[in-house]
Formats: C-alpha cells, sequence, structure tokens
C-alpha cells in the first residue's frame, strides 16, 4: 500500500452539498423531444464535496462547511461523507428545506450539461459559522458557487476575511457560471488567494485579457501565489513566480468529466500543502482530473488507482515532475 502523508491540520471546503443524478443519454434533445437515458446513477456532488472526498483518498483531512435540507437526500449526503472520511460537524441542517439536487445529461463524448436546484445551499448565514470555524483549519477551498446568491454570498466573505486575518491561506475554483454572473465578485476575491484555479473562459473574463498567457500573468499580479488553468483536452497550464508552465493531458478514454475539476483542485491544493514544485502539483492535479474521466460521477478515484495510473506514464514529458509525485507517496 501507498503511504499516505498528512499536511498538519485540515483542508475546510465551503461551498454546495448536491446529490448527481446522472442520466447518460445518445444525444442531446431538440426542445420538446425527449432525452431517453440508457443508464441512469444516483451519486453525491457538489465541488467541494468531490474535492474534499478526494483529498480524503490522498490522505488529507477535509471538512465540508455547507447546508442541507432535512430531507432523505441530505440523510444519504451525510452517510456518503462519512463513508468517504470527511468531517461533516460544520455542515448546517436548514428545517423545511430540500437539499442541492443535480441532474446531469451526460453524452457519449463525455461532456455533461447539468440543470441544478442549489436549495438549502443558497441559505447559510454567518451566523451559521460557529467561534471555532477554522480551528485547526491549513486552508481554505471556496467554490465560485458560493458567489452566487446572499446569504451565502456573505458567508464566503465573512469566512474569507476571518481566514485573512488568522494568515490561513484560501483557495479558489471558480466555476465558469459564477464568473459570467459574479464578475466583480470573483474579481474582488483574487487579492484574498493563494491558489486560484479557473478555465481559460474565466481567465478571460476575470482579466479582460484574450490571450490566455496574458490572462494568466493579470491573474497573478493579481494576487494569488499560484494560478492553474484547465485546458480540458489540452491539460492545464500553472503559474508562478514569473513562470509558466503547459502540462499536455494524460491518455485517458473519457466517459464522463463530472468532478474532473473538482479532483484537478483537490491535487493541486495537496501538492501546494505538501511542497510539491509548482510542476509536480500541477502533474497531480492533471492525473487526478484525467484519470476522474475515465469513471461515472467524481471523487471515484483512490490513491491506489492512482499511483497505478502514475507509475505506467512512462511517455509523460514532465517526467521529473511525475518522479517527484511518486517519490513523495513512496515515502
Amino acid at each position: 500500500m501507498p503511504e499516505q502523508v498528512s499536511a498538519p491540520g485540515t483542508v475546510l471546503l465551503f461551498g454546495d452539498v448536491n446529490i448527481d443524478n446522472l442520466l447518460f443519454i445518445p444525444e442531446y434533445p431538440v426542445p420538446g423531444r425527449d432525452g431517453l437515458a440508457t443508464q441512469a446513477e444516483t451519486h453525491l456532488g457538489g465541488a467541494v464535496c468531490n474535492s474534499a472526498v478526494d483529498l480524503t483518498q490522498l490522505g488529507q483531512p477535509a471538512a465540508l462547511l455547507a447546508a442541507t435540507g432535512t430531507d432523505p437526500w441530505a440523510d444519504l449526503a451525510f452517510s456518503e461523507l462519512a463513508r468517504a472520511g470527511v468531517d461533516t460537524t460544520r455542515l448546517v441542517r436548514k428545517a423545511g428545506m430540500t437539499t442541492g439536487l443535480i441532474f446531469i445529461a451526460i453524452t457519449p463524448n463525455g461532456e455533461r450539461t447539468m440543470f441544478c436546484n442549489r436549495a438549502a445551499n443558497s441559505f447559510i448565514t454567518p451566523q451559521d459559522c460557529s467561534a471555532n470555524v477554522l480551528d485547526g483549519v491549513n486552508l481554505i477551498q471556496v467554490s465560485g458557487y458560493a458567489f452566487l446568491n446572499s446569504p451565502q454570498r456573505d458567508t464566503a466573505w465573512h469566512l474569507m476575511e476571518l481566514a485573512r486575518q488568522k494568515g490561513i491561506p484560501i483557495s479558489l475554483d471558480s466555476g465558469l457560471d459564477p464568473v459570467i454572473l459574479q464578475t466583480e465578485d470573483l474579481r474582488r476575491s483574487l487579492e484574498f488567494l493563494s491558489l486560484c484555479v479557473v478555465g481559460d473562459q474565466e481567465a478571460s473574463l476575470l482579466t479582460s485579457e484574450t490571450e490566455l498567457h496574458a490572462a494568466t500573468q493579470a491573474l497573478r499580479a493579481a494576487g494569488p501565489e499560484i494560478v492553474a488553468v484547465k485546458l480540458g483536452r489540452e491539460g492545464c497550464l500553472i503559474a508562478w513566480d514569473t513562470e509558466q508552465l503547459v502540462l499536455p493531458p494524460f491518455p485517458v478514454q473519457v466517459l464522463d468529466t463530472t468532478g474532473a475539476g473538482d479532483a484537478f483542485s483537490a491535487g493541486l491544493i495537496y501538492g501546494w500543502l505538501h511542497g510539491f514544485s509548482p510542476a509536480a502539483a500541477g502533474v497531480l492535479a492533471n492525473a487526478m482530473g484525467g484519470l476522474t474521466t475515465t469513471v461515472t460521477g467524481g471523487a471515484q478515484i483512490g490513491l491506489v488507482e492512482l499511483l497505478l495510473f502514475l507509475r505506467q506514464q512512462k511517455d509523460y514529458p514532465a517526467q521529473a515532475a511525475l518522479a517527484e509525485v511518486l517519490q513523495h507517496f513512496s515515502g
């Protein structure tokens, strides 16, 4: 068994707890027609939930701060999180509300279209954060979706201010829709960040730069120590100090892209907390994101499967960074 090495403290993830209902359809229907699924599955979901489970799979303690309803979906979420070893003591149940539900249509190329009811997620308040909410926390991961609506948006700012006062680093996984809908809030958050995970479209929207490297440089200049740009089938771009590095994707057979970005974020966070070079943190993030696309649903990849996959990558261009990742887990 590979050695699991935990950084001191816990990663606290703030965002949404959802239940994902996956529907595999042969093609996306035109309006008024039926999308007849060939397969259906139900999984724990929500970006921070997936990242929290991914972190615990690597051996890094993780806790969630979020709101659920008091329905059976909440019971399922609590059960799945407990089974994965995620700390749920900061989760809040909102009486009379439903838990977040997402219906995901997945076409044969692995792309997914989501229909979301965020429900209780939007109603977590600053008052739901206990006085010791940040005790034992070594990093906060904030989902961009937490900025969509108040009072959840107010709670995000409350947490980030508390973290800054206590010197706790903050990571953001922006998401495209939050950047489109709440551009100024997400732009303002950059000065708080140590880590920033975006897609190429988000990078352009946040900086008004159309060229990728210029947008990434502008994001770095706004505050984050490391900027990671997810490029999908093109891999990722990692930027730090005055350097930028494009890391190619790992060769995988894509089945379902659900949760791939969340796994990417977990890999980057783990690498940064454990002192990886930026290139090695990017390699771990790339591998986790890529491997997640080979299964249905998010947060399905364990450490054993990850390391077996990495040891097979004899032709991957960034061999030095890959060796750094493998050396860390081999002890």
